[in-house]
């Protein structure tokens, strides 16, 4: 094995490595600022508001939706930041980029996880509506422990099905 072969996949694999350290750097920045910045949290919100609201209607509950709070007759919900996930998705976007598989791989993953992370935090908004209509009293233990577990659970397991099925590699295939 030629010596000049052994240092051009070293220097690969430190370019792979930065790529992915570069991409992952603007993902989370970019998640922190879609959080932090004041008109993209608040369409984000007021979006997730709109989705169930929508499925609120489905069920019959003739929801409305103000700034991001959706309101009926029977309850309201406040959709803050902290209720989209974007931070749980920033946290596995980060976890997928930075593990060494191909980026087809990554794509893939990325679109599974943030896909699952979405739905999950749909259906925890819808079924918090509900807990807050039928079961007030236990509707912070609900939101603030059961649902916060779950979801931080679920990104786990997306995250370790992903990498156990789609993310094995080997170095060579992991830098095309």
């Amino acid at each position: 094995m030629p010596r000049n072969w052994g240092q051009r996949i070293q220097r690969t694999i430190r370019a792979d490595l930065l790529l992915r350290l570069a991409l992952c750097a603007c993902v989370v920045g970019l998640l922190l600022f879609a959080a932090n910045a004041g008109g993209v949290s608040s369409a984000i919100q007021t979006g997730f508001g709109h989705i169930v609201a929508g499925i609120l209607n489905l069920f019959g509950e003739d929801a409305s939706i103000v700034g991001n709070t959706v309101q009926t007759e029977r309850f309201g919900i406040t959709v803050v930041t902290a209720c989209t996930g974007l931070f749980l998705t920033g946290i596995f976007a980060a976890a997928v980029i930075l593990f060494p598989a191909t980026w087809r791989a990554k794509t893939l993953g990325l679109g599974l996880g943030v896909g699952g992370i979405f739905l999950l935090n749909v259906i925890r908004l819808v079924s918090l509506y509900y807990i807050g209509v039928y079961l007030p009293s236990i509707l912070e233990t609900a939101h603030l422990l059961v649902w916060q577990s779950v979801l931080i659970g679920a990104a786990v397991i997306l995250w370790l099905v992903w990498a156990g099925t789609w993310g094995r590699t080997s170095c060579r295939e992991a830098t095309r």
